[in-house]
């Protein structure tokens, strides 16, 4: 037994259609996408070795602008300097250069500042020269009769000595409960005249008379006035020399501006005149004459710093853990040394790197001794160039770590954007492209498809009642007969199987028409009994004849419809010959006719096999059949739902059908009624 295997052309050509799309449309995306991920590779790799590129040879010119504003600094604190005295470079330096501390020293190695007192010696002598008062006053307690020594002192003595004897007397004179006299005795040393002599040791004697002097009338209404104008004198003689050109020693000077910044703290009223003297900088100038005086100790005479260049910036042994660093100044004025926290010199170095910041790179500058000035202590990322500083900050280097790791998607994102969106669009265009192909190809496909059903379903229906009529012509003609009655028969049979093929060739027609969109349909007002008694009249001959029960349900005033009534009698006639074709040899058909919510509704019932549900959506298709061996028995073609369906949207209205095999079908047309 030879089996023969039919090849189905629609699923041929759609695999060419596959292959097509993988050959058109998939190969070459996978190819850009490629591509890409090469090109964006690249691009990283590049913009790397173009970033280190460019801040490798950024890095000398960081180090030559480091190397200026350092030396220009340098210059421009020695020229402000030039000509101020030592407590003048000082506040120089704290106030305007943000220093920490610093040391002058004289043309001859000497330091001028900060210059110690000379210590104990004035006291010793004082109290040798007033023995016998100091006895009276601190041995025997007897205060009354030591101030009227101090008095006599006073008189008798001139410059230093009297403003010892008159201090002590208002001491005595305070200890005997006399506050108003001592207060006016102390005032008296507090304003002396001889603040302006050359003397450091009577500058100590009247600071100390106007504490003394603040200490007594604080609180005080009636004094109120006095102690702003002491506070004010006290101020004016801290930090700078008089104009004999002495001035406070600087462990004095110290121990003056604590207090006096102690009385600020506590007193809102006379911080006022602290803020404004000094423009906030009390304190500042304090801590640094503090450090200033820690220093000196490390550097007493300039040959200490024979082995340190000039205008070079370096770490210094502190007494505190937190490192400082010194700068050497030398000219033929004398030379001096400033110091620099670990802040300071960070805040120096930041000002010169600030225009060589950005968004891809951070600078660490280390120190002589290996230590982060400035930048991360540990980087996110090893240092990719490195440069020392300049001949100004010998042993100090500076480094440049890329910020982040994806710091190169970062620089590159603009590039690998427009290769992204470049390669997105290319795709997107390769893939409409192969959409709209597919869909023409595909069309083309279904159209062949339908072509080569068309013509085997008009081969095969043709020819089935064309021979039916050439066997019988024949017999006729061959006189193959037994009567009249027989021939009558023939005759008959031949006239079904050309009705038949006569409404084979109509339906053949309007399917062409309707490929060809040249279907033309002629609406007007009609009556929809009309339509329905119509169709009735044309199906009644085919349906009354054998086991075949016909009923019609058409109301007499049915309403208007506007449509076509040829194309809609069309459609039900083609409803009940298929009603008629698939019931059993009991056939039972219903046609009916009623109005419903605004539409006008044609319905045809039968008996017959029914449809089951998943076909229900199909048969609707042109050239569908839902068993093709019963099609043949039921002489179809799969057109006439497709034309009924056609005809039916044409007019705006739907097409549906109810059914369970084995228990009927129903369809039913809807209209709009007018």
């Amino acid at each position: 037994m030879t089996s023969v295997r039919k090849l189905n052309p629609g699923y041929g050509q759609f695999r060419w259609v596959v292959l097509l799309l993988a050959v058109a449309v998939i190969l070459p995306t996978l190819c850009l996408l490629w591509f890409m991920n090469e090109a964006v590779s690249s691009t990283r790799l590049a913009v790397r070795q173009k970033l280190v590129t460019i801040y490798e040879d950024q890095l000398p010119t960081v180090a030559r602008q480091v190397e200026e504003g350092f030396a220009a600094d340098c210059r421009s604190a020695k020229d402000k300097a030039r000509g101020l005295d030592p407590y003048g470079q000082f506040r120089l330096a704290v106030t305007e250069h943000h220093c920490e501390g610093l040391i002058v020293y004289s043309p001859n190695g000497d330091p001028l500042y900060p210059a110690l007192s000379a210590g104990d010696s004035a006291t010793t002598r004082a109290a040798e020269r007033f023995a016998d008062a100091w006895e009276l006053e601190f041995a025997e307690a007897e205060y009354e009769q030591a101030a009227q020594r101090y008095e006599q002192y006073a008189r008798i003595s001139d410059g230093r000595a009297r403003l010892i004897a008159r201090l002590a007397k208002s001491r005595c004179l305070r200890k005997l409960g006399r506050g108003d006299d001592a207060i006016a005795e102390c005032k008296e040393v507090a304003t002396s005249p001889l603040v302006d002599a050359g003397e450091d040791s009577i500058l100590v004697l009247i600071a100390n008379a106007r504490l003394l002097l603040l200490n007594w009338t604080q609180g005080q209404p009636a004094y109120t006035e006095l102690t702003a104008e002491t506070y004010r004198a006290l101020l004016s003689m801290l930090y700078r020399s008089n104009q004999a050109g002495a001035a406070l020693p600087a462990d004095q000077n110290l121990f003056v501006a604590q207090k006096a910044l102690e009385i600020a703290q506590a007193n809102p009223e006379l911080d006022v005149y602290a803020r404004e003297y000094f423009k906030d900088s009390l304190a500042k100038l304090v801590a640094a004459e503090e450090r200033s005086l820690a220093f000196v100790e490390q550097f007493p005479a300039a040959e200490t710093l024979d082995d340190w260049p000039a205008d070079t910036l370096q770490r210094l042994p502190g007494p505190e853990d937190t490192a400082y660093y010194g700068i050497a100044h030398r000219d033929d004025a004398g030379s001096c040394v400033t110091l620099l926290s670990r802040e300071g010199a960070r805040s120096l170095l930041r000002d010169y790197l600030q225009s060589f910041t950005d968004i891809y790179v951070e600078f660490c500058v280390l120190d002589d001794a290996g230590e982060t000035i400035l930048g991360r202590a540990e980087p996110a990322n090893e240092a990719f160039a490195t440069a020392p500083l300049g001949q100004f900050l010998p042993g100090w280097t500076i480094t440049v770590h890329f910020r982040s790791g994806n710091v190169f998607e970062q620089a590159a994102s603009e590039q690998i954007a427009i290769y992204t969106w470049t390669g997105i669009l290319v795709i997107m265009l390769i893939l409409l492209s192969g959409a709209v192909a597919a869909k023409s190809i595909g069309k083309q496909v279904r159209l062949n498809k339908l072509k080569n059903d068309f013509i085997a379903t008009v081969t095969h229906e043709l020819k089935t009642p064309l021979a039916s009529m050439r066997v019988l012509v024949e017999t006729l003609l061959e006189g193959n007969y037994r009567d009249q009655q027989q021939v009558t028969e023939y005759l008959q049979l031949i006239s079904r199987e050309n009705e038949r093929l006569s409404r084979l060739i109509d339906n053949f027609l309007t399917f062409s028409r309707m490929e060809r969109n040249k279907q033309a349909f002629r609406m007007r007002p009609t009556s929809a009994t009309a339509i329905a008694r119509a169709a009735a009249e044309a199906a009644k001959t085919r349906l009354g004849r054998g086991n075949c029960v016909f009923e019609t349900d058409i109301p007499e005033d049915g309403p208007e419809v506007q449509a076509d009534p040829d194309a809609m009698v069309t459609v039900l006639v083609n409803l009940l010959d298929n009603a008629y074709k698939y019931s059993g040899d009991e056939k039972h058909i219903m046609l009916r006719l009623r109005a419903q919510d605004n539409a006008v509704c044609f319905t045809v019932s039968d008996n017959g096999m029914g449809i089951p549900r998943r076909a229900t959506r199909k048969i609707f298709r042109r050239f569908y059949q839902l068993d093709r061996s019963l099609s043949r028995r039921a002489e179809g073609c799969g057109l006439g739902l497709s034309i009924a369906k056609f005809i039916v949207e044409a007019h705006a209205g739907s097409i549906g059908v109810e059914s369970k095999p084995g228990q009927g079908s129903t369809f039913t047309v809807r209209l709009r009624a007018r």
